[in-house]
């Protein structure tokens, strides 16, 4: 691994897990496990329980930390930072400034 490691913590299976996304929430945390585990990535969610129990959405026991393991780690940044070629593909087409789409 190079340059420094991010934040880390001993997950469920004993190994050291290193955070690849801090958010807000369960759901955009829901969103980003679903973009790495589509790459096979292994993922652990992790948030303070006391930040959980007394509804905290801000600070350190409001975050929700979204974990891979080393050997993962810079795969997965690569992924959340756009740097795998492979984007998601919704089906729309895309529009330029003023197009508009008419019903079939």
């Amino acid at each position: 691994m190079t340059g420094n490691l991010p934040a880390s913590r001993r997950g469920p299976d004993n190994r050291t897990w290193y955070v690849v996304a801090t958010v807000g929430s369960e759901a955009e945390a829901a969103i980003i496990t679903g973009r790495l585990e589509s790459a096979d990535i292994p993922v652990w969610v992790y948030r303070e329980s006391a930040g959980a129990a007394i509804g905290l959405t801000m600070g350190l026991l409001g975050s929700v930390y979204v974990m891979t393991p080393e050997a993962y780690y810079e795969e997965a940044m690569a992924l959340l930072e756009g740097g795998d070629s492979a984007e998601l593909d919704d089906g729309a087409p895309e529009l330029d400034d003023g197009d508009t789409i008419t019903p079939d």
